[in-house]
């Protein structure tokens, strides 16, 4: 037997449902089955808010997905921005500061 990169591991008991490659198609028909069942249920109705809010993110303006909610998205996408280059910036100080100290 070719050895390969999970056989040359000891399993433990618990993972050897993980690894059994005969199960995997099982696992997806059993959660396509559940999948279809929530669909029959009645969680395909859709509100007309929601249809709404699909055109308006769906709508092809050439802004991202990000920033298609309005002034708020724009805003947090700023912030969030200038905090990531904060904490960039930080980062190299605190670290520039310890290689000359």
């Amino acid at each position: 037997m070719q050895k390969n990169f999970l056989t040359s591991f000891r399993v433990l008991p618990y993972m050897r449902n993980m690894l059994n490659p005969r199960l995997v198609p099982i696992r997806r028909i059993q959660l396509a089955s559940r999948l279809e069942g929530a669909v029959k249920t009645g969680g395909g109705k859709v509100t007309p808010k929601m249809a709404n809010l699909q055109k308006k993110f769906q709508e092809n303006n050439g802004k991202p997905v990000f920033l298609k909610g309005g002034a708020m998205d724009n805003i947090l996408y700023r912030l969030t921005l200038v905090l990531c280059v904060l904490g960039v910036v930080g980062d190299v100080w605190l670290w520039f500061g310890y290689i000359l100290a």
